[in-house]
């Protein structure tokens, strides 16, 4: 992989407090929907996981409630 494409993936992907801040959740919160499998993540090692903001949006859009 190029470093372009490296750095441009870095900017692409969100940590916990970024996503957090971005769904106006805590850290925590963030927290319960991994461990729950609502959303994809992205382990980069045991305690480092990144999360890719595309991914996310169209697995919380499965959640959404459409008025009739």
């Amino acid at each position: 992989m190029t470093h372009k494409k490296l750095l441009s993936l870095q900017e692409k992907l969100l940590t916990k407090d970024d996503l957090a801040a971005k769904l106006a959740l805590t850290r925590r919160g963030i927290e319960c929907l991994v461990a729950r499998r609502k959303i994809p993540v992205i382990r980069v090692s045991h305690r480092c996981v990144r999360f890719d903001w595309e991914k996310v949006k169209a697995a919380l859009a499965k959640f959404e409630i459409k008025a009739v």
